[in-house]
């Protein structure tokens, strides 16, 4: 049934094969067990409130130009935080979250040196782990007024706190139905052998 799902013994240390193989993980798990999380009404609500609060904190960043700010930074002067391996952060569990929310996921690395989800005109995955949404480097606090940035952090914890609660959630339902030994869903890829 999960040919793919076993636990993970020898990470690859390129960082596009391991994205690759959490890809393929979460796709697998998604058309296994789809069915039944789509008829949980807790996870159901857990995935509204999660979209609905990455759409505000998108929409209240769009409006404080923090994301124009990282474009200018990334694209224009070279510069940036979505380097190559970063990525390492989106775990199986998030990627099977954006599946849940019908996200596309891209397959392939657009920008060479850059995250594997970057593309010319920013991050393609909707669902993001913590460090790609509490990013604010001394360029964006610069930017932002002290009201503006109390502001962002407070719905970004919102949004984060949502990402925590979902993707344990997501994680105990696998315990339940496959067993306890599901640790890759949580890996990030930084401890190699």
């Amino acid at each position: 049934m999960l040919k793919n799902l076993r636990l993970i013994k020898h990470l690859d240390p390129d960082p596009t094969a391991l994205m690759k193989e959490k890809i393929q993980t979460a796709e697998e798990l998604f058309e296994n067990w789809k069915d039944y999380f789509y008829r949980d009404d807790k996870f159901l609500d857990y995935l509204k409130r999660y979209e609905k609060a990455v759409n505000l904190s998108n929409q209240t960043m769009l409006n404080l130009e923090t994301f124009n700010e990282c474009y200018v930074c990334s694209v224009i002067d070279k510069k940036g935080c979505c380097k190559a391996g970063i990525e390492a952060e989106v775990t199986i569990n998030i990627l099977l979250l954006n599946l849940f929310l019908e996200k596309p996921i891209p397959k392939d690395r657009e920008i060479p040196l850059k995250c594997f989800f970057v593309g010319p005109t920013g991050c393609k995955i909707f669902a993001r782990p913590f460090i790609c949404r509490d990013y604010f480097c001394r360029r964006l606090l610069n930017k932002l007024s002290h009201a503006d940035y109390t502001l962002i952090t407070q719905i970004l914890n919102d949004e984060l706190t949502l990402l925590y609660e979902i993707t344990r959630y997501i994680r105990k339902q696998l315990e339940f139905l496959l067993g306890d030994f599901l640790l890759e869903l949580d890996i990030v890829g930084y401890c190699w052998e």
